[in-house]
């Protein structure tokens, strides 16, 4: 009988939280560093573009959001001073403009003018609720949507136009520090990739900076707000490569059903009927005498 192996030692939800902490190595931006006491909390909020769960490191009394994004790193570390420390995972943290979290709120109530407590309302997580309408004082809603006073009651409706008047210059300002930095902002580079300096980014373009400055802002705004931006600005559109190619490949298979078709064409398939010769009068006169002898063959069988 094979020997039984050890039970292996469940570790603790405490135990897994602190190698996981210990191995976690977080990127700050200054703005979160400088006071040390602030109340700085983990929350969970709906990514605008994607309406997934996301991320964010809110502080209440510094007034700040910021989105925390994972990289997973498996097998790395770094030194410090003469330490070797182990990395899991890489968090970078981001400040984040909370108006574009209340965009997509705001599209699907679009239709009429609504008070905020019926807009900013998440109908599959009710908690988060009063956390958008705390997160909504740190912001100018008249940026993107039209105010209305009935009495004492305060009604909101989107507006679209707003909206895009005020994406413009975050598009302009993001493409500035673009071209002042010379990133490469070459079709084939992604945006998430480290950024280096070349030659080919210090002759690009007014609208090559543009477009990879509202790629950058799009990844922040739902579909439809992305294609009215993108008219906005007026920059057409860019078929994507996959898609060229596939439309290619379709082509080309289709060029040679064709070829195919016309060899067949050229060269039809010819069958050859198995024509039976007439039989003449002496012939028939032959087969009816043959009828009713023995062949040659049945002369050679033994005899039972």
């Amino acid at each position: 009988m094979a020997p039984r192996g050890r039970k292996p030692k469940v570790k603790t939800e405490q135990e897994n939280t602190e190698l996981f902490e210990k191995n976690r190595f977080f990127i700050l931006p200054d703005a979160l560093t400088k006071n040390k006491n602030t109340d700085q909390q983990f929350i969970k909020l709906r990514h605008p573009q994607t309406s997934e769960l996301a991320l964010f490191v809110y502080s209440e009394n510094e007034k700040t959001l910021a989105q925390m994004r994972s990289l997973p790193f498996s097998h790395r570390s770094f030194f410090k001073g003469n330490d070797v420390i182990p990395i899991d995972r890489i968090d970078f943290v981001t400040l984040v403009d909370p108006m574009f979290l209340f965009l997509p709120y705001f599209v699907k109530c679009s239709s009429m003018f609504c008070p905020l407590d019926q807009i900013l309302v998440d109908e599959y997580l009710p908690e988060l609720n009063n956390l958008l309408l705390k997160l909504s004082e740190l912001t100018n809603l008249k940026q993107v949507a039209t105010k209305k006073e009935v009495g004492d009651l305060i009604l909101w409706q989107y507006n679209e136009s707003k909206t895009l008047e005020w994406l413009t210059p975050k598009i302009e300002k993001v493409s500035k520090v673009l071209a002042a930095q010379q990133i490469n902002v070459n079709q084939n580079a992604a945006i998430s990739s480290s950024f280096k300096v070349c030659e080919t980014s210090i002759q690009a373009t007014n609208e090559q900076y543009q477009r990879y400055a509202y790629n950058i802002i799009s990844e922040y705004l739902h579909i439809d707000i992305q294609k009215s931006l993108l008219k906005h600005l007026g920059l057409p559109e860019i078929i994507e490569c996959n898609k060229r190619k596939a439309d290619e490949n379709k082509n080309d298979v289709n060029k040679k059903v064709k070829h195919k078709e016309v060899e067949y064409d050229e060269v039809p398939f010819q069958v050859v009927k198995n024509v039976t010769p007439k039989l003449t009068a002496k012939d028939k006169a032959l087969k009816k005498a043959a009828s009713g002898t023995k062949s040659i063959s049945s002369f050679f069988k033994k005899s039972i």
